[in-house]
């Protein structure tokens, strides 16, 4: 057994840990005096990034108020959760406190001498910008540092068998992986150890989100937080810095690092305030010490800045044009420093050493694991490389900056930096001139970032562009410039209610008290989504001038402005709300009650506490109906002795949410209350505790539930099959697959819900049967659960599935198939993809999304044509989620064209341009690095002698002509999937096809042939030569090809039958590709057959002038339609 005591003993004693319970600090210094001036920590905040529905008109009725980042992340690791954030926003500050409360909890459990039958949490931190080869090698590396040395295999054995003593894995940092390699690594390890709980922070989702479903996003500091904060620290200077901030507080300090750094800059600039944010990294980098009282030498003192600055570039230039390196080993860094003093300074090779030993010791560059060395913070780092490309930038011209720095995302907040420290007009238009080229939005966003001077020209470049106005409005507000408020405040009158919409959207991200007026007036706005996102605004800027206003739109006459109306007091969740929502609990309305109490019992203040108390007393049932369940949602124990008189309540429902109270405070307490409510008089109040039983989730509650199933009362009874799934335990399976057989659907309906919830592998051959079942709910729900299993054992029974006469049950096999993520569904739902029905099409397009395999693009971009524009706006989204080069160059060709957009002036324009943006964090870039796709070449050939020689010779002679041929041996690498490649053939806009017999008998020729045809205008795009002994003029030979694809598919079916057919879905893939080889070969060689080829000794002599001709004629036409 491992002993932790010394690891964990050394994490609590550490100075690096130990500074983030109550400061926020780049620092990790060694000494044990705390700096006199720190950064207070308060509560950071998050809240869940819900999934988008899948109907754009959909909205979550009640959305999650903001919580504490430590609670939700304790209460999400098991099943895993990505926690996202902007860059100084406290991922990492989280992590180490969680690292640091986790060890001092384990610590208190005395390790090794007591509780060893108790479950044992060890938290781990991984930093993953430190990757070099493994995962596991972080893993050991961070437990060396902190004195436990073990080995591999036993790191091994305990991640796999882990009893008493579970891992607690705190990935930090998946932006900075250092490859894509280290990416796949990371989700390989992720579901090798999937039983293990983890953590991981990113900057961005659009990097990778490991395809884990649970997602938080850090949240801004409230207005609130900030004052707080600055007061904290500058206590004698505070409300002075405030009061010259005025609206830039906003602008400034919504992360703590940057807050942080403001203040201390203020402090140091003779209480000046930058005019932003470039400048405030400046004015920190020249204050900061690290060690204060500690004299460096003049020399290094003039070199510093120099010195950083090149350590950073070098840095973020790295090897690949991507990839950022956040850390490089001691020796990298000794290498760069001399090469850089070489002829500027005597004895540079002495005098760089020397240096960086004193810049790791008094500046913002530190020593990491495994000797490595890295600046404190990204931005930092950021910073310095935007000081030296300001240098550079004169000497740059408009392609080496759009192509080599533009294009890229890594220099996309250097960028930003650089246009702040800018003092030149001239150059600040240029770069947001050619960022507009490159992107719009990226251009949008680097307007906003300039000089405040020069804002209202870089702003005016964005106002003039010729795009729609609904997205003129959304460039505005990525701008985040308060340049733009009164365009934007005209917006809100547009007659589109869309361009409005947008409007409300972009005031709230410029977020200055400047831009709430215009947002209080859209409360008003005659549509209810505009009145929404105006709500939703108000909320994230959380100002309490917006109360009032929101507070009065908890009675509007829609439920989701209601709803949303609920969240944005959350957010604000000050004494002043708080009082309102009590005056709002004597509405007149029940569902505004309700609302009122909702927000209440989610703000959770113990002010709130007496004030429901007293209402449980009160004679109106409404009264008490909200206080029961305010009481319920704040979870207070003192609140118990009271819910539990309330159970005896005349009204059911007050008895009901007395019991849903008293499970959320203390399920030991409610599980025999709720047990004995199963058999109250009143109906609601049976089902409704068999409902609570199952949000307890305890296996005590099983055999009342069970009991339930066989309940008289046919409510009570589907609400039991639903608790018994939320519980999730397999004990339950049994009585479940039993009342898949009972004669109420709607238990039937619950028991396939309930044996979904479960997961169990188990439960599918049940499930199988139910896809049969008589009633075409429980058909739908039994697909569902399917889905939920995730096994690919049920792929045969959900194909057939896509043939119900039902289109909900297409709908839900479809949906099903996409989260088993198999590629052996791919035909079919590429079929789906034409279903009558537009649920079904869209799901299938969603579907195909999930599977992310490139033969689904050509499907998906016939589907962006769709006379529905739901299914148009999946498959964008779909398009995204691939996130190949070839989706980027066609949704950029869809976005320049008119009429896409005039069809798509709505929902599937913004869903093509987030799915452009997704693509675009992924590859790391803004625009196609590559050739063109129209403008690509392939050939498909066969490798025997003859064709090989004939392919040789095109190469050449295309060649001659300056057009490129990509071909399977220049264009592979070691390793590179055989069967993406044959697939990129099969979409290539010019296909040099070389037909010989072996090539019509060759399994992977005939699929790219095939894949060549199913990707539409098979006549213009491939250019065939015909070799002799292709049988092809000949119908009585060409019948031998159809004979042969005939008997090859017979043999495989004939071995096929032979086995388990449970694990079989590759074979049964080279079946149906069998299968459709024969179904098209006749058409396609019939094809072949009709063009005029020219005989092959033609092409030898002319050098394929013929062929060369028409394979330019085409890339022509094709430049033309872009």
């Amino acid at each position: 057994m491992i002993d932790w005591t010394p690891y964990l003993k050394s994490i609590s004693d550490s100075e690096k840990y130990a500074q983030w319970e109550t400061f926020y600090t780049l620092t990790d210094v060694e000494r044990k005096t705390r700096p006199s001036k720190t950064a207070p920590l308060m509560d950071l905040q998050v809240q869940t990034i819900e999934k988008e529905p899948q109907n754009p008109q959909e909205r979550a009725e009640r959305p999650e108020k903001p919580e504490k980042v430590l609670k939700l992340l304790r209460e999400y690791a098991t099943n895993h959760v990505l926690l996202k954030g902007r860059p100084g926003s406290g991922k990492s500050t989280a992590l180490a406190r969680l690292l640091l409360e986790e060890s001092v909890e384990a610590q208190s459990l005395r390790l090794n001498q007591q509780n060893q039958a108790k479950i044992i949490q060890i938290p781990i931190l991984i930093e993953l910008r430190l990757y070099e080869t493994s995962i596991l090698d972080l893993i050991l590396q961070f437990l060396k540092r902190h004195k436990l040395i073990i080995d591999s295999n036993t790191l091994e054995s305990w991640l796999l068998e882990n009893q008493n003593f579970r891992p607690l894995l705190l990935f930090d940092g998946i932006n900075e992986l250092p490859s894509d390699t280290a990416r796949q690594n990371l989700k390989n390890f992720r579901q090798q150890y999937a039983e293990i709980s983890m953590i991981f922070t990113t900057r961005d989702l659009g990097i990778d989100d490991l395809d884990i479903e649970k997602k938080l996003e850090m949240l801004p500091l409230t207005g609130r937080q900030m004052r707080d904060f600055v007061k904290t620290y500058l206590p004698e200077k505070g409300e002075e810095m405030l009061k010259q901030l005025g609206n830039r507080l906003k602008e400034f300090g919504q992360t703590p690092l940057l807050l942080w750094m403001l203040c201390s800059v203020f402090d140091n600039n003779q209480n000046k305030i930058p005019a932003n944010l470039g400048l405030v990294f400046q004015g920190f980098t020249k204050n900061i010490h690290i060690r204060k009282g500690v004299k460096i030498s003049e020399d290094l003192r003039r070199w510093q800045n120099r010195l950083l600055q090149h350590l950073a570039w070098t840095m973020t230039t790295g090897e690949n044009p991507t990839e950022i390196k956040l850390s490089i080993s001691k020796n990298q860094a000794e290498e760069i420093l001399i090469e850089f003093l070489q002829g500027k300074i005597s004895y540079p090779d002495n005098t760089a050493l020397e240096w960086l030993e004193d810049l790791l010791k008094y500046h913002l560059i530190h020593l990491e694991g495994n000797d490595k060395i890295a600046f404190r913070h990204q931005l930092i780092q950021e910073y310095y490389t935007a000081e030296e490309l300001k240098k550079k930038l004169p000497h740059l011209s408009d392609e080496q900056l759009q192509w080599d720095y533009l294009n890229y995302l890594k220099w996309t907040e250097p960028m930003a930096l650089l246009l702040g420290l800018l003092d030149n007009e001239t150059q600040a238009k240029r770069v947001v001139k050619l960022g507009l080229e490159i992107d719009l939005k990226l251009g949008a966003r680097l307007a906003g970032e300039v000089n405040f001077k020069f804002q209202k020209q870089t702003v005016g470049l964005v106002l003039g562009l010729d795009v729609p106005k609904r997205f003129k409005v959304e460039l505005l507000g990525l701008t985040k410039s308060n340049q733009v408020v009164n365009q934007l405040n005209q917006a809100l009158k547009d007659s589109d209610e869309d361009v409005r919409g947008n409007a409300v959207e972009a005031l709230g991200k410029i977020g200055t008290e400047t831009a709430i007026a215009g947002l209080l007036k859209a409360l008003k706005d005659s549509y209810f989504s505009v009145r929404w996102k105006a709500v939703e605004a108000l909320g994230k800027i959380g100002s309490e001038t917006a109360i009032a206003g929101l507070l009065k739109a908890l009675e509007d006459s829609d439920k989701d402005v209601r709803s949303n109306a609920v969240v944005a007091l959350c957010k604000i969740g000050s004494e002043t709300a708080i009082a309102g929502l009590f005056k709002v609990l004597e509405h007149s309305d029940k569902d505004v009650r309700g609302k009122a109490a909702f927000a209440l019992g989610k703000i959770g203040s113990e002010t709130a506490i007496p004030r429901s108390l007293k209402a449980l007393e009160n004679s109106d049932r409404n009264a008490r109906r909200s206080a029961a369940f305010a009481l319920g949602k704040i979870g207070s124990e003192e609140g118990i002795p009271v819910l539990l008189k309330a159970l005896e309540d005349s009204d059911g429902y007050v008895r009901w949410k007395a019991a849903a109270g008293l499970a959320k405070i203390s399920s030991e307490t409610a599980i025999p209350v709720l047990l004995k409510a199963l058999e109250d008089s009143d109906e609601d109040v049976r089902g409704n505790a068999v409902w609570v039983l199952g949000n307890i989730g305890t296996e005590t509650a099983i055999a009342g539930l069970l009991k339930a199933l066989e309940h008289s009362n046919q409510y009570v009874r589907r609400n039991a099959a639903e608790a018994l799934g939320k519980i999730g335990s397999e004990t339950a399976i049994p009585g479940l697959l039993k009342a898949l057989e009972h004669s109420d659907w709607y238990v039937r309906w619950n028991a396939a819900e309930a044996l979904g919830n479960i997961g169990s592998e188990t439960a599918i051959l049940g499930l199988l049967k139910a896809l049969e079942d008589s009633n075409k709910d429980v058909r739908k729900k039994a697909a569902e659960a399917l889905g939920k299993i995730g096994s690919e054992t049920a792929i045969a029974g959900l194909l057939k599935a896509l043939k119900d006469s039902y289109f909900s049950v297409r709908w839900k096999a479809v949906e099903a198939l996409g989260k088993i993520g198999s590629e052996t569904a791919i035909a079919g739902l590429l079929k789906a993809l034409e279903d009558s029905n537009s649920d079904v099409r869209r799901e299938a397009a969603a579907a195909l999304g999930k599977i992310g395999s490139e033969t689904a693009i050509p499907g998906l971009l016939k589907a962006l044509k769709d006379s529905n524009k739901y299914v148009r706006s999946q498959a964008a989204e779909a398009l995204g989620k691939i996130s190949s080069e070839t989706a980027m160059t066609e949704l950029i060709k869809c976005l320049k064209n008119p009429d896409f957009v005039t069809l798509n002036n709505g929902d599937t324009l913004s869903q093509a341009r987030e799915a452009l943006d997704t693509i675009q964090n992924k590859l790391k870039y803004y625009h196609p690095l590559s050739q063109p796709m129209n403008q690509q070449v392939y050939i498909s050939y066969n490798w025997q002698e003859d064709s090989n020689e004939m392919a040789n010779q095109l190469v050449q002679a295309f060649a001659a002509k300056g057009i490129e041929i990509i071909r399977d041996k220049t264009h592979t690498s070691y390793k590179d999937s055989i069967k993406n490649f044959m697939q990129q053939i099969g979409q290539g806009k010019c296909v040099v096809v070389v037909i010989s017999d072996r090539y019509l008998k060759s399994e992977n020729c005939m699929f790219e042939l095939v894949e060549i045809a199913r990707n539409g205008d098979f006549y213009q795009r491939i250019f065939p030569i015909i070799l002799p002994d292709a049988r092809i003029y000949n119908d009585f030979e060409r019948i031998d090809y159809l004979k042969y694809w005939e008997d090859e598919k017979a043999k495989l079916q004939a071995k096929y039958k032979q086995i388990d057919l449970a694990k079989t879905n590759s074979i049964m893939a080279t079946l149906n590709l069998y299968n459709e080889i024969r179904s098209n070969i006749d058409n396609l060689t019939n094809i072949l057959k009709d063009m005029n080829n020219l005989d092959i000794n033609l092409h030898g002599q002319s050098e394929f002038a013929a062929m060369i001709e028409a394979v330019e004629t085409k890339l022509a036409e094709d430049s033309q339609n872009i």
